[in-house]
């Protein structure tokens, strides 16, 4: 009995060693209440309609995440709820960046998502880099914004040196089938900020390595949100130019054709860089937006089955807001983030930093339907180019593998 007695106290120590020398499973952590994810737009000021697009495509993403019981952080071994926080800087940057410091230092915000506009945005994005804070955006594109040397910003918008190439990828292919001529003799205006710089040192780099296809006889600057164009166009009117390669914002680019129209003016090739189809514009211009080429960052004629989910999903939620690309790209700017948030499992903002500097994202609504950042933060992906026609109609022409109709070039005459 005795030894009955001793081997089951000598098995209940060992046991117990046993059972203190083996580590229990994890507990999760309790982890937030929700995943605080702040943005500050242009809800009023020049730059109003662009940032209300924003604010519902933000507002759409994060209703999505929060309809399937919010982001699974497996470090807390649930759901997590996302609590999104705007602020409107009013389409100034000073403005803009004190709101995003408000995100930072008050609101304690766990990442942020970009705004809207060259200035603005690169006003903003000292915010996040210095509290080291996740900062993924679709509305900034000039590459100034992201040869600072930042860390923690990333952006969905590719260069618009690139969307300058995609242009000029497209017109050789006008020349070679004898649509154009060669060399083009190109008048370029651009708006007086880094995102206009890098649409004309685009065109000037592709001249200069190809002169045989372009020729720059104007190139000149203006300001943004002009009211009055007339003495740049009477310039234009005398650099005998066979293309008009303008750069600009949305309004600038109504303001400007409207006038373009008014003065007269003819071209063979007209642009205005992204902006083109925009269904704002083609209301306010009507005829006088026939046949300008864009190139962009998105359209919704992409033949892809994420593009058409998009739209279908945009038209139920906003049936009186066109899909545009300011609609598409926050939707996912705001996506990516919360995938990245998934994938790190937590809102430890160094690690979900990490995890978009790594990320790879495929079947996306964008052209190529492909997400991956660049060493700088910035992606590089391809741009679609399309041209009005008449009756209110788009095509996509460039590249092959997106096209859905032919160019109409030269421009005809009026």
């Amino acid at each position: 009995m005795k030894r009955s007695f001793f081997t089951l106290a000598c098995a209940a120590v060992t046991a117990g060693l046993v059972a203190a020398s083996t580590p229990l499973p994890a507990r999760a952590e309790a982890g937030p209440s929700d995943v605080v994810v702040g943005a500050v737009l242009p809800l009023t000021g020049e730059e109003s309609r662009v940032g209300t697009y924003f604010k519902a495509a933000y507002e759409l993403a994060v209703k999505e995440v929060n309809d399937r019981g919010g982001l699974q952080l497996r470090q807390y071994g649930r759901k997590v709820p996302v609590k999104l926080v705007i602020y409107d800087d009013k389409t100034d940057p000073a403005t803009s960046r004190n709101l995003y410091e408000r995100l930072a230092v008050q609101d304690r915000v766990d990442a942020m998502l970009g705004g809207y506009s060259t200035d603005l945005v690169q006003a903003q994005t000292v915010v996040p880099q210095q509290h080291q804070i996740p900062y993924v955006g679709g509305g900034g594109a000039a590459s100034a914004i992201y040869k600072r040397g930042f860390k923690t910003i990333f952006s969905l918008l590719a260069s618009i040196e690139n969307l300058a190439y995609s242009e000029c990828d497209f017109i050789e292919e006008m020349q070679a089938q004898k649509k154009l001529p060669k060399p083009l003799k190109m008048a370029v205006v651009y708006e007086n900020t880094s995102h206009g710089r890098d649409f004309a040192a685009g065109l000037q780099a592709r001249a200069k390595a190809k002169p045989q296809n372009f020729q720059i006889v104007m190139n000149e600057a203006f300001d943004l949100h002009g009211k009055d164009f007339t003495p740049l166009l009477q310039k234009v009117k005398t650099a005998n130019a066979q293309a008009f390669m303008s750069d600009a914002h949305l309004d600038d680019y109504i303001t400007m054709q409207r006038q373009y129209a008014q003065a007269g003016l003819h071209h063979a090739y007209v642009t205005y860089g992204a902006r083109g189809p925009e269904k704002s514009a083609r209301e306010a211009l009507g005829k006088n937006a026939d046949y300008i080429v864009a190139a962009s960052w998105w359209n919704q004629l992409i033949p892809n089955a994420a593009v058409k989910a998009f739209d279908d999903k945009w038209a139920k939620a906003y049936p009186k807001l066109n899909a545009e690309w300011y609609a598409a790209l926050p939707y996912e700017t705001a996506r990516t983030l919360f995938i990245a948030m998934t994938e790190t499992g937590s809102v430890d903002k160094a690690k979900v930093v990490e995890t978009l500097r790594h990320i790879d994202i495929r079947d996306t609504v964008l052209p190529g339907g492909h997400i991956k950042f660049e060493a700088d933060g910035q992606i590089n992906a391809p741009f679609v180019v399309t041209q009005n026609l008449p009756d209110g109609r788009t095509v996509i022409v460039y590249p092959h593998a997106e096209k859905t109709g032919d160019a109409v070039l030269p421009v005809p005459n009026p």
